[in-house]
């Protein structure tokens, strides 16, 4: 070879090394591509279950090239995400799985498929150290071959289901559509030992611990109260059941109501009393509650509305029950309905703040005083009383009143009646026309002090008045006595004082000119 060529050689030599190199890195490339894009039936059933160990996200264990869930094995930084990023395939709750083991320590147990394989992932936290596994899942004669770590989690939940389902109150079973149980709770067996048959623990399947009354079952979100009775109490215990499909199968609980149905017929126990009391009232009672619904009467109610006791025991409401008021013409009759209806809503209102205070003047002549009162949980009372006989006799008063004042005001003597308390309660058109005023606009405010000092303003000083006031506060040997006095351009007083029943006292006022004064005898 020439000097010349050599360097030619060389050069080939070189280019030829470079290329071999080249195509040795390619495949060795291309093969670990290969392994991380393969599928996962190519992960032999017969393998064992692949663990991975991590220290703060970092991959801790051993990992060879050829590991198919990890694209590059030698970044134990990033083999956390990596392998979720692979498993996620798997199952689609890996990733939010990888999250709540790594920030909370809950581990956790998740299946797939992944080609022809079906896999199982588990993640648990020992001490410092993550550790997930993933394993095959391989079907066989009714079987899920599962590694420990998998079957050991497994069992851990189920105890805690176990655990929590028998530590609870509530009665929890489950049965089969055609009524055979498949499942009960610690509390289940506790009452059916405690019930009437006591042998009925000792077979399987349990029976029925609440028997046919709830049959049928209530719909999902309704609940059935059943009683359930008991070999060592008198009184049945009760429960509220609901139901709830569950698969196949339904789910049954019972809670206990004891409180519930106790607290009811506390309250029913209350409302009888109440309508015992108020049964002899001679008001009529209506209580509505805050949906305005009638809860409660007596029946002075059904005798004042004349409404059928079938409608008020309907629970109506306070508008219904005041239609059937005006229907039976036992309120007054409106002008128009619609100012009816107004004049309703504010009686609403006005007994809400305790402040509804009526007369009803009836078609019929009655007179019923209507009241209407708050009470608690926002419900209203409202009262009725026929004060038609108190009505009559006040009216009937009044006319004798109006017939004993007509009677006095024809007498020409000034009359003038004082009570006890010393108040003007009586006097006469003389009586105004002699002193300039009429005290009948101050009836039962006028008093005989005020009065003397009126009539000593117009009249000559004298120790009448005085006397008069005197007078009118003795209680004992009261005698009638009169005086006589001038008074000023009209001539003599003639005043006669007489003592009344119950304390009061008269007087009788005459003024007498000199032409008609008596002649004395000579």
């Amino acid at each position: 070879m020439s000097d010349e060529m050599f360097p030619a050689v060389i050069a080939l030599l070189a280019c030829s090394t470079i290329a071999a190199v080249l195509a040795i890195l390619v495949s060795r490339w291309l093969t670990k591509a290969s392994n991380a894009k393969t599928s996962f039936s190519d992960h032999g059933s017969s393998e064992a279950p692949r663990v991975y160990e991590f220290r703060d996200g970092y991959l801790v264990s051993d990992a060879s090239e050829s590991d198919v869930f990890l694209a590059d094995p030698t970044d134990r930084a990033g083999a956390w995400s990596a392998l979720s990023d692979v498993l996620v395939r798997v199952n689609p709750q890996i990733r939010s799985a990888f999250d709540v083991l790594q920030r909370a320590g809950h581990g956790f147990l998740l299946s797939g498929q992944a080609g022809q394989d079906e896999l199982t992932v588990s993640g648990t936290v020992n001490g410092d150290v993550v550790q997930i596994t993933v394993a095959n899942a391989k079907k066989s004669d009714g079987k899920i071959l599962l590694d420990a770590e998998s079957f050991r989690q497994q069992r851990i939940d189920a105890e805690g289901l176990r655990q929590t389902a028998d530590s609870i109150a509530v009665v929890a079973w489950r049965e089969t559509r055609d009524g055979q149980i498949t499942w009960a709770n610690a509390s289940y067996f506790r009452y059916l030992e405690s019930s009437q048959d006591d042998t009925a623990v000792l077979r399987w399947p349990p029976r029925q611990l609440f028997g046919k009354e709830i049959r049928p079952l209530p719909e999902p979100g309704q609940s059935r109260r059943c009683a359930l009775e008991m070999r060592n109490r008198k009184d049945p215990m009760w429960f509220e059941i609901s139901a709830q499909p569950s698969g196949d199968e339904i789910l049954l609980t019972a809670l206990p109501a004891e409180r519930l149905v106790a607290a009811e017929d506390a309250l029913r126990d209350f409302v009888q009393t109440l309508s015992k009391t108020f049964a002899d009232l001679p008001i009529g009672l209506a209580i509505f509650d805050r949906r305005r619904e009638l809860v409660l009467f007596n029946p002075a109610l059904v005798s004042l509305s004349t409404i059928d006791a079938k409608f008020l025991s309907a629970r109506p409401t306070l508008y219904s029950f005041l239609d059937q008021l005006r229907e039976k013409r036992q309120m007054p009759e409106p002008k128009n309905y619609k100012a009816w209806r107004e004049s309703i809503a504010q009686l609403e209102a006005d007994a809400e703040e305790g402040t509804y205070h009526d007369l009803w003047t009836l078609p019929m002549g009655q007179t019923y005083r209507v009241i209407g009162r708050p009470h608690p949980d926002g419900a209203i009372a409202f009262m009725f009383e026929d004060i038609s006989a108190e009505v009559s006799l006040t009216r009937q008063f009044r006319a004798d009143l109006d017939l004993y004042q007509a009677a006095i005001d024809q007498d020409e003597m000034a009359l003038a009646v004082f009570s006890a308390q010393g108040q003007l309660v009586m006097s006469n058109t003389a009586y105004a026309d002699l002193w300039g005023h009429d005290p009948r606009e101050l009836l039962g405010v006028l008093t005989l002090k005020e009065a003397t000092q009126r009539w000593e303003a117009v009249t000559m000083p004298a120790p009448l008045w005085g006397e008069v006031r005197d007078f009118a506060n003795q209680r004992q040997d009261r005698v009638v006595w009169t005086d006589l006095m001038l008074v000023p351009g009209q001539g003599e007083l003639f005043t006669r004082v007489s003592p009344l029943k119950g304390g009061a006292t008269m007087l009788s006022f005459e003024v007498r000119t000199p032409q008609s004064l008596p002649v004395e005898p000579a």
